[in-house]
């Protein structure tokens, strides 16, 4: 028999619309605007060797505002590794990401009263327990690709997931994808490289998304063995 609460909610299409609307905010300038700043990317790349520190504190600054304009993220992160080597163009792309993150992050998370009335308790009420459950885990495995790791990021701010778990979650999966793409810039191949360097940052997030959810299955597993021993203490 069909619960009440089940009826209520058949599919959450507020949510849904809300969900496309901040992906189309984060597609539509790509569309405007992605061949200039990409051709713009493409000239640092090519006056690195001038002056290395400064191209890669463009690129990391470039990466930052990757929430808010249209980023070629995957070729800047690549530009890192070719500008600074492997551990600059590493620490640069992580700097970058990490700070977009940070911003992506409190977006949603000043944003969340407002989606709230907008959805409508029930549907934020879903949001945010679908969250408790899978958004962990999504943010890890959306890392390296464009537009949802962007997306998941600020939905995790809107359903209010603890700050630290998404802190210590988005930085496992940036340095990830900020250490495939710079050793790609250091083999200095920036072109026909995102296919496979994406296919490697996609494997890497999925075997650690695989071992954090093993760990964290074991230690609710210990979890109640503890409890019960000192129960019987």
């Amino acid at each position: 028999m069909t619960q009440p609460g089940e009826q209520r909610i058949r599919f959450p299409w507020r949510t849904a619309t809300v969900v496309g609307v901040v992906a189309l905010a984060i597609i539509l300038p790509f569309v405007f605007a992605g061949a200039q700043v990409d051709a713009w990317v493409r000239k640092v790349i090519a006056q690195a060797e001038q002056n290395r520190v400064l191209a890669g504190c463009l690129l990391a600054g470039l990466l930052a505002t990757d929430i808010l304009m249209p980023v070629p993220s995957s070729l800047v992160s690549t530009a890192c590794g070719m500008a600074l080597g492997f551990w600059g163009g590493t620490l640069a792309s992580f700097a970058g990401m990490s700070i977009t993150t940070a911003v992506g992050y409190l977006m949603g998370r000043y944003a969340a009263a407002p989606v709230g009335r907008l959805i409508g308790a029930a549907e934020f009420a879903m949001l945010e327990r679908f969250h408790r459950r899978h958004g962990i885990w999504l943010l890890l495995a959306l890392r390296p690709v464009p537009v949802l790791a962007e997306t998941s990021v600020v939905f995790s701010g809107v359903a209010r997931l603890p700050v630290t778990q998404v802190a210590a979650v988005t930085m496992i999966g940036n340095v990830t994808v900020s250490a495939v793409y710079a050793a790609i810039g250091v083999w200095g191949v920036c072109s026909d490289s995102f296919i496979p360097a994406f296919l490697v940052a996609m494997v890497l997030s999925g075997v650690m998304m695989a071992v954090m959810r093993k760990r964290t299955a074991k230690a609710s597993a210990e979890q109640p063995q503890q409890g019960d021993q000192n129960h019987g203490t």
